[in-house]
């Protein structure tokens, strides 16, 4: 993407190498206007952090048991950064005691896909959290 990078804004016009491009984030690139694909693609590129993750993909989070505090993992149904099937054991065994749903549905980003289902997931979690459950 950085060789074609001028080239960003006019590919983004095209729906179906938006859908191809942003696949990696969301289920759903099709909701997103070229300009946020546009957006979305030029933050990545600036991102100074990119190379560091992907060069250290075998660092591990430690087992926190107990937790320091309520913990909740949402975690998207079609994410394909970190595919459930992939990573829901190690998490799962890291953070033995915290709260874990999927979210469905939705990709790598959820508030692409469905903010709805986000914002809801987020004010469900703080009202619990709330009431001291």
């Amino acid at each position: 993407m950085r060789f074609t990078r001028r080239a960003i804004p006019l590919l983004m016009k095209v729906p179906s190498i938006r859908r191809y491009t942003v696949r990696g984030f969301t289920v759903h690139g099709e909701r997103l206007s070229a300009d946020e694909a546009v957006g979305i693609t030029e933050e990545f590129l600036e991102c100074t952090i990119v190379t560091d993750i992907c060069n250290h993909a075998d660092e591990r989070v430690v087992s926190m048991d107990p937790l320091p505090c309520p913990i909740t993992i949402a975690w998207a149904e079609g994410d394909t950064v970190f595919p459930l099937e992939h990573y829901q054991a190690a998490v799962r065994e890291r953070l033995p005691h915290a709260t874990f749903t999927v979210l469905p549905g939705v990709g790598h980003v959820p508030m692409i896909d469905d903010p709805e289902l986000v914002a809801r997931t987020i004010l469900a979690l703080t009202a619990s959290a709330k009431r001291g459950h």
